[in-house]
């Protein structure tokens, strides 16, 4: 049985590998030069790695590290401690740094090691806040889907006092998401803030060993090569052909006719109505992909003839261009030798995608130096404006009823990639993967009759529950010893 992917982005090359090993025959075809999408990296004319964008990577990630545990490699990926230093101008800088104490103790400790020198809000503000947040998120919780009707300026505004919330929480939403808070669904950010948060461990952070064409693309086509699977580059498709309900062949741009038992697409929602055909937009789940945004960012990459900093974790800021960045020269230094080399993620990008890249570095550099006043004194060696493969699908508030189903109205097509429906809520690199193990999972079932599980579902509150027993065991025993006391207390008054 013959299989067609197309799109060779993180989903693609997952979903390849997924059915390569249910025993199909497998062709990859990708319309850019190189693999690995959003995933990707390159080394430049100086010999020096590129990347995409700044990929960080998440303790809940569960899926993604399964598939890199099924790679071997998961050594590549470096974990950081869980610290996060907030960059203020003139070169002060605040730690967000959670304690390895049971939730939520641990996030209520970072909150206030934070304020302890962030000073760009009124503590007393955040302090009032923290509380009545709370209980809106456990509310929000008890029916997670209604809060994708509202903002998460709207929940910050209806439970905090949201001038203090916002420069708190909007460089996390607008590196995750590349948007504003008015533009994301509040269960998007409480579902992420919720695992994040459920306890020390889980609000760490990892980075990748290198660059991800290295780590993740090139170990890919390795194993899909390895394993008799064909990888094309460079291979746009311009239609795909339908007879009744399915479909029948797909049409490259030079001309290839591709013939095939089975067609999946991880290709993003626009270039997929590109090349449906008109009798497909018959379909309701299929009109449903106009109303998907994508939300660009910008990837900004500056190389210092010197050291700035020694921290090799992730910097956020306010009141720039970019928001979310590292000095990954700390983070990894066998790639990124000698002096300072920051990635910075400037988002969101679409009031900026008109504008030179000069035009643009000169707008991140100047706002850098505010905040790192050292840098003055140092060179720039060089710098890359990347603005290609860049951006996830906007998260508006009612998005999660467009997103559609892996499986689609006709019987041999799916759809794998980050903005079709999942339990994650919003694009990324899990989301990518679980769309690629459902379509494995969905193929086996419709087409081999088989029954496959390869994703794992991440339940937060049990490992909070786990965290918690102590506690409550401790609490439980405490009660019991006073509920003791008090009745040998009123026995010894009987008598």
């Amino acid at each position: 049985m013959k299989a067609v992917v197309i799109g060779g982005g993180m989903s693609g090359l997952a979903t390849a590998i997924n059915l390569l090993d249910l025993g199909l025959e497998v062709s990859l075809y990708e319309a850019d030069e190189i693999f690995g999408g959003r995933a990707s990296s390159w080394i430049d004319e100086d010999g020096d790695t590129v990347d995409n964008a700044l990929h960080v990577f998440m303790p809940y990630y569960v899926n993604l590290l399964n598939f890199f545990d099924k790679l071997g490699i998961s050594e590549n990926i470096i974990w950081k401690d869980t610290s996060f230093y907030y960059a203020m101008k003139g070169g002060r800088q605040a730690v967000l740094k959670f304690a390895p104490l049971p939730p939520p103790g641990h996030a209520i400790y970072a909150f206030l090691h934070l304020l302890k020198d962030f000073d760009e809000v009124p503590r007393w503000k955040v302090l009032a806040s923290l509380l009545p947040l709370g209980i809106g998120v456990l509310r929000g919780l008890l029916n997670l889907d209604r809060l994708d009707e509202i903002s998460m300026e709207s929940l910050l505004c209806r439970y905090t006092f949201y001038d203090a919330m916002r420069p708190l929480m909007e460089p996390a939403i607008r590196g995750l998401t590349f948007s504003l808070p008015y533009e994301v669904s509040a269960k998007v950010m409480v579902n992420w803030f919720t695992k994040m948060f459920v306890s020390a461990k889980n609000s760490r952070i990892g980075f990748a060993n290198g660059g991800l064409g290295d780590i993740w693309v090139d170990n890919c086509l390795k194993y899909i090569r390895e394993r008799g699977g064909e990888a094309w580059k460079n291979k746009r498709l311009s239609a795909l052909e339908v007879r009744g309900l399915e479909v029948k062949s797909a049409l490259t741009e030079d001309g290839e006719k591709l013939e095939a038992d089975i067609f999946v697409s991880a290709i993003d929602p626009h270039s997929l109505l590109r090349i449906l055909p008109a009798e497909a937009l018959g379909f309701e789940y299929f009109r449903q992909l106009v109303h998907f945004k994508m939300a660009p960012s910008m990837s900004l990459q500056i190389w210092f003839d010197r050291k700035l900093t020694d921290i090799d974790c992730t910097f956020f800021s306010n009141g720039c261009i970019f928001n979310t960045y590292a000095d990954l020269s700390n983070v990894i230094p066998h790639v990124f030798k000698g002096g300072s080399m920051f990635e910075l993620v400037i988002s969101p990008a679409d009031y900026l995608l008109g504008l030179s890249d000069k035009v643009i570095f000169d707008q991140a550099y100047k706002q850098f130096l505010e905040i790192f006043p050292e840098a003055k004194n140092a060179e720039v060696n060089k710098w890359k404006l990347v603005r290609v493969r860049q951006g996830v699908y906007r998260p508006f508030p009612g998005m999660e009823r467009y997103r559609p189903f892996q499986r689609t109205p006709f019987l041999n097509f799916y759809l794998a990639g980050d903005y079709t429906k999942t339990p994650v809520s919003s694009g990324g690199m899990e989301a990518a993967i679980w769309t690629a193990n459902r379509v494995a999972e969905l193929i086996a079932m419709d087409r081999l009759g088989k029954s496959l599980s390869l994703n794992v579902d991440y339940r937060p509150y049990e490992i909070m529950m786990n965290s918690l027993r102590p506690i409550l065991l401790g609490q439980t025993a405490l009660l019991a010893l006073f509920a003791a006391r008090l009745v040998r207390k009123v026995f010894s008054r009987s008598d």
